[in-house]
């Protein structure tokens, strides 16, 4: 239910800055941009179980995803943004005696970066994931589905081809949480703690939606003084 919450809330979000984006498109100053963009996802989870068992294991796999945001630009060298990602995979562990899968994850994070050379961005960037997870234990059939809250940081870099960016980044979450899996009608749900650590690498691709007058200004410097398109 909070996972579905937060999905309607980050779709209204974007809906909202397409919209921005689309009413001053005629008088784009060249500061702000959206952009829409594709990734591949390596994805390492390191699970950590304190309940009913005392046990840890690792996984990786790939995923895929899709993100979204806006982005401002400050003095032409500084950078902030919002962005909003969902990234899908079949990621799975099992302790001890208990499967868990990672079936996907949400982050809404800002971003502060600058450019080290035109068209050349390195960020940082930090906020909140939302990581749904099921939990099965082997052989009895019942499982459990919840969304784990926690937070999400890391680095990356971003290189401007036009109206295409390339991306690469790697993010770090920590996620904690339980789940209760019924054993069934005459046995009460065993309760299970876990702390899972993901590290993510993503290499994908961006794409504006308008045109990035602040990306004249690279080779025209008093262009973004007047403020008007390129002829």
């Amino acid at each position: 239910m909070l996972g579905r919450t937060l999905v309607k809330a980050a779709a209204g979000l974007l809906i909202a800055l397409s919209g921005i984006a689309t009413a001053h498109a005629q008088t784009y100053d060249g500061s702000g941009l959206v952009k829409f963009g594709v990734f591949g996802q390596g994805t390492f989870l390191e699970i950590d179980e304190k309940l009913p068992a005392i046990a840890n294991g690792s996984s990786n796999g790939f995923a895929g995803g899709v993100s979204a945001g806006y982005d401002l630009t400050l003095h032409r060298s500084v950078l902030m943004g919002l962005e909003v990602d969902g990234s899908f995979g079949d990621i799975r562990d099992t302790p001890f005696l208990t499967d868990y899968g990672m079936d996907w994850l949400l982050t809404i994070r800002g971003r502060l970066g600058f450019y080290a050379r035109p068209g050349w961005l390195i960020y940082g960037t930090a906020g909140v994931g939302f990581l749904g997870m099921e939990a099965q234990r082997p052989g009895v059939g019942n499982k459990a589905a919840e969304t784990l809250t926690g937070f999400v940081g890391g680095v990356g870099t971003e290189v401007d081809w036009s109206h295409v960016i390339l991306f690469t980044e790697y993010l770090y979450g920590n996620f904690d949480g339980g789940f209760e899996i019924p054993q069934g009608a005459l046995l009460p749900a065993i309760d299970h703690k876990v702390d899972i650590d993901a590290h993510l690498i993503r290499v994908g691709l961006k794409f504006k939606v308008g045109h990035d007058y602040a990306h004249d200004t690279y080779d025209h410097p008093d262009q973004y003084k007047r403020r008007e398109p390129l002829k």
